[in-house]
């Protein structure tokens, strides 16, 4: 569906309804109201200070450079195939997009209405990166696959594998299968070589579903902040992986895709000769717990932020040292840090304000007690400040939709309301949500 089509649907669920709701002394009252979920918080032509808060920002320019980035970088690789993971934004339109600039044939999903979402958005190269269990879910998947999707999905035992075997050939459709390898996360995933080659082989047995070879990520080495360290724990990664793919040749067993890492590490696997894929996410938009790793040069954060929580001042209190501004935990994910308000802050008001929880609805920028002999200058009420999510992933998942901007220069503190950034696009997040 093209962009012009897509907001007019957006425009017809933007239509004002009348309710009449009866008062207590028996007077009935006239409320317009819309519902949030199918309001937009922009539209196209917007200018910043015209989006509703708090919304998920997303500067273009510089998710592009992004992308174009890890392109080059991938171009050092030949043979290893990049698939981002759509778990870090959970829409089709950044999905399509991200294949676009990065010349990539599929995505990685890690629920199944992730995937669901992506076929939805004409994606039809899909991987779900993890076990599928529930029946539904299953049949699901299948229906995808059936409906014309190449849908791969991940396993490690046995049972699991005869019922995504009988969703399969119930649906008359066949799945690509791979064995999900432990290679130190101690999450999901089998052990050793030899469980590995015996899950193959009981694949191969089935007429419905086909080996497709082994995913091997390790999610906790994407935050080892020094380089050094990062490589040398990629390394037992590595060899694992090694030792299985090994195992698999022994037994006369092809194993066309080795798939894994991520952000953090996606260069080392490629690098490795075993890896035939990886799976970085969030380098696309970028994260303040992905700005603290070390890079080889001594810099810390490989990616342009891209990504924005966009907030306003709803509450200022010079006597308790702080502002207040509408986004809380319904707004942020905490679960890596609070998020961070960029450099250009610190100069602006001399001093970096720091963020901390006020609850579900409030969040407290708060003026450093460090800095108590300079003299404090909070955001004024009803200023636009952009936050930078501690974790992406989660916090892109609180929102129903992303609100696309381009600016004629940087965007930044700057000209954060300035008439140069307008919203070029806003796009649904279908696949958001607990995951099921």
């Amino acid at each position: 569906m093209c962009l012009d089509a897509k907001m007019r649907l957006i425009g017809l669920a933007q239509q004002t309804f009348v309710r009449r709701i009866s008062s207590r002394c028996g007077a009935t009252v006239r409320c317009n109201a819309t519902i949030s979920a199918e309001r937009a918080p922009a539209r196209l032509g917007d200018r910043l200070s015209d989006v509703d808060t708090p919304a998920l920002l997303v500067d273009l320019d510089a998710f592009e450079r992004n992308c174009d980035k890890l392109r080059r970088m991938m171009a050092l690789f030949p043979g290893v195939a990049v698939r981002p993971h759509a778990k870090a934004h959970k829409c089709a339109d950044v999905a399509r997009l991200q294949l676009q600039l990065l010349g990539a044939k599929g995505v990685c999903c890690q629920k199944v209405v992730e995937a669901e979402a992506m076929a939805e958005g004409g994606i039809t190269d899909l991987l779900l990166s993890n076990e599928v269990i529930a029946p539904r879910k299953i049949d699901r998947l299948a229906g995808l696959a059936a409906a014309g999707a190449r849908m791969g999905v991940c396993f490690e035992s046995v049972d699991n594998l005869r019922h995504l075997q009988r969703a399969a050939a119930a649906s008359g459709t066949c799945l690509d299968v791979l064995v999900e390898l432990n290679v130190g996360q101690d999450r999901c995933g089998v052990d050793s070589p030899a469980e590995v080659v015996n899950l193959a082989r009981a694949a191969a047995a089935m007429d419905n579903v086909r080996f497709a070879g082994i995913q091997a990520y390790h999610g906790g080495l994407q935050h080892v902040r020094d380089p050094q360290d990062r490589a040398q724990r990629v390394s037992k990664v590595v060899e694992r992986t090694r030792a299985a793919v090994q195992a698999l040749a022994a037994a006369g067993i092809p194993c066309e895709t080795v798939t894994g890492g991520g952000t953090g590490t996606y260069r080392l696997e490629a690098a490795s000769g075993i890896f035939t894929e990886v799976q970085p996410g969030s380098f696309a938009f970028n994260d303040a717990d992905y700005s603290r790793n070390l890079q080889e040069n001594g810099s810390t954060g490989e990616w342009e932020q891209s990504l924005w929580v966009l907030t306003q001042v709803m509450s200022v209190s010079p006597s308790r040292g702080l502002a207040v501004v509408d986004a809380g935990t319904k707004a942020v994910s905490l679960d890596s840090g609070p998020p961070q308000l960029p450099p250009c802050y610190t100069q602006l008001y001399g001093a970096t304000l720091e963020y901390a929880s006020g609850g579900d609805e409030h969040g407290k920028l708060l003026w450093p007690q460090g800095a108590y002999q300079l003299p404090m200058q909070l955001p004024p009420l009803g200023e636009l400040l952009m936050l930078q999510p501690g974790h992406c992933d989660p916090t892109v998942n609180l929102y129903d939709w992303i609100v696309a901007v381009r600016s004629e220069q940087q965007l930044s503190a700057a000209n954060v309301g300035g008439e140069d950034t307008r919203v070029v696009a806003v796009w649904p997040i279908r696949g958001r949500g607990p995951g099921y």
